[in-house]
């Protein structure tokens, strides 16, 4: 079944976000904003690469519910 809902305004991402734990917030804003692999935002924030997957994983899921809830 589709998924019918609004797509969400960049306000309401941007508040959503602003929720996000600060390396959350920093993963999801490099890999959004810089368009950089996971590889390199490991490398800018000098963690694993499996911890950047991680923390995007965690920062989507994070945005998915707080967006559902609109």
């Amino acid at each position: 079944m589709p998924d019918h809902r609004p797509l969400p305004t960049a306000e309401q991402i941007e508040a959503a976000a602003a929720r996000l734990r600060p390396l959350e917030r920093a993963v999801f804003d490099l890999a959004a904003q810089g368009h950089l692999s996971n590889g390199a935002i490991a490398r800018r924030l000098g963690i694993r690469r499996p911890t950047a997957e991680r923390l995007l994983a965690r920062a989507l899921r994070k945005l998915d519910r707080a967006l559902d809830r609109l």
